[in-house]
């Protein structure tokens, strides 16, 4: 388990230790992340979202920041059992052909769908809604207002009622820092900030990896 300086690294590895060890495709994806330094949630993390996607009966879900498919299987296999399905958006050509053979290979082919594209472009396109959103990529964003867009739009995209999670919170620790120049890690900071105080949000966040924050929309009149 990939150590972020949050909690105490021995915890970390506990948890990590009860986790049930990953077999078949999940296995195989985490060996690829390992070969090729390929960023993942890992399996306590995956679980994690799968719990929650699974307890909330989740059936359309929205996975931002595809990379190999990890994080979109674990909730597929949520998706599955509540008989609904994932999208799952990538900008990379080379990792989304990653993650859609990693779902041919767990006959998952007709459960989660890659759409190719940059997010923000594919969702303000988009017209259909969602019941859980996890969000894969702040940290990859060059201008801090960035994450306040893609804010927006998850919120637009989210139905009353729904779950928005997004990982990597901390940064690693940066976002104590207020004199942070890094972009990203402004952005970050201000994304915490913004669903922590929105009036159509409820927020957490949770001190498990480099952090994750899960936000319920609230209903609103006319809704």
């Amino acid at each position: 388990m990939k150590h972020f300086g949050i909690t105490d690294p021995k915890i970390e590895d506990y948890i990590s230790s009860l986790a049930p060890q990953s077999e078949g495709v999940l296995a195989d994806m985490e060996a690829h992340a390992q070969r090729e330094n390929v960023s993942i949630i890992g399996p306590v993390e995956g679980r994690f979202l799968y719990t929650l996607a699974l307890a909330t009966q989740a059936k359309d879900i929205l996975d931002i920041g595809t990379a190999i498919g990890y994080s979109a299987m674990w909730l597929g296999l949520a998706a599955r059992e509540n008989g609904g399905r994932v999208v799952t958006l990538e900008k990379d050509e080379g990792r989304a052909g990653w993650a859609e053979a990693y779902f041919r290979q767990a006959n998952m082919s007709g459960l989660c769908a890659v759409r190719r594209g940059d997010a923000l472009v594919l969702m303000n396109g988009m017209e259909e809604n969602f019941d859980f959103i996890f969000l894969d990529i702040l940290t990859q964003f060059d201008q801090p207002d960035t994450s306040l867009r893609m804010l927006d739009l998850c919120l637009r995209r989210l139905r009353p009622g729904g779950l928005l999670l997004s990982d990597n919170s901390f940064r690693s620790g940066a976002v104590l820092d207020p004199n942070n120049a890094v972009p990203s890690t402004q952005g970050i900071a201000a994304f915490n900030q913004a669903i922590s105080t929105h009036p159509r949000l409820d927020t957490t966040i949770v001190p498990l990896r480099d952090g994750i924050s899960i936000s319920r929309k609230l209903a609103a009149t006319g809704d």
